[in-house]
């Protein structure tokens, strides 16, 4: 077995907070829609979201298109009336965004965390999928653009997870085998599947659940035992 050189992460809802900030976000924006947000409606757009997310990742929607497809879905059964125009709903989503954006924050273990690792030697990569811009937007905003060794947006490198070749070239950007690489993520299929095809260990990070181990001690625990 290899000894374990580099530390690799997901991004949303490992290390940033994307949950809490879309649920920040759409009840800011849906209330200024003059929506009453309760736990249902929270629900139907977490759902829009993940379903537009999908076909957009698999190719059968762009970007665009995914967010639009998200605001016909969930809107007017709450008695929002749609723009007529694709410029009407991007301006309309931008609207969501802006609430998003100001409630971006990382999980409060994390700099610590990754600050550590490099201190002790180990390469620290980010892996995940989504929009180059957003995303590095995310670390920018959160202070996180400094923290790794490399940084593999989908968009950018072309292929996503939970192809396996997305963690490779991880690993190939630095400059380390995936056999040495720990891959830490929240998605069991995306993420640690994928990982661990790609010849990586992986491990799980549950931040919905309280009682779940903190991502310190999952990656602790896992450097502690190589």
């Amino acid at each position: 077995m290899h000894q374990l050189r580099a530390v690799c992460f997901d991004l949303d809802d490992t290390l940033f907070d994307h949950r809490g900030a879309a649920r920040t976000g759409v009840r800011r924006f849906l209330g200024d829609l003059g929506v009453d947000v309760d736990e249902a409606v929270l629900a139907e757009w977490f759902r829009a979201e993940d379903e537009q997310y999908e076909r957009w990742r698999t190719g059968e929607i762009d970007f665009a298109e995914q967010r639009r497809e998200r605001l016909r879905i969930v809107l007017p059964p709450l008695g929002v009336a749609l723009p007529a125009d694709e410029a009407g709903l991007d301006a309309l989503f931008d609207d969501y965004l802006a609430a998003y954006r100001d409630a971006w924050c990382v999980f409060p273990d994390v700099a610590p965390l990754l600050r550590s690792l490099r201190e002790r030697g180990y390469r620290v990569g980010l892996l995940t999928n989504g929009s180059e811009a957003q995303q590095l937007d995310k670390l920018a905003r959160t202070g996180l653009d400094e923290a790794f060794d490399a940084v593999c947006v989908s968009e950018r490198i072309g292929v996503q997870k939970p192809d396996p070749r997305a963690f490779t070239i991880l690993a190939a950007r630095l400059g380390v085998d995936p056999a040495a690489c720990l891959f830490v993520g929240d998605d069991p299929e995306r993420d640690v599947a994928g990982a661990r095809r790609a010849g990586m260990r992986a491990v799980l990070v549950d931040r919905a659940d309280p009682a779940a181990a903190d991502l310190s001690t999952v990656v602790g625990t896992t450097l502690r035992v190589d």
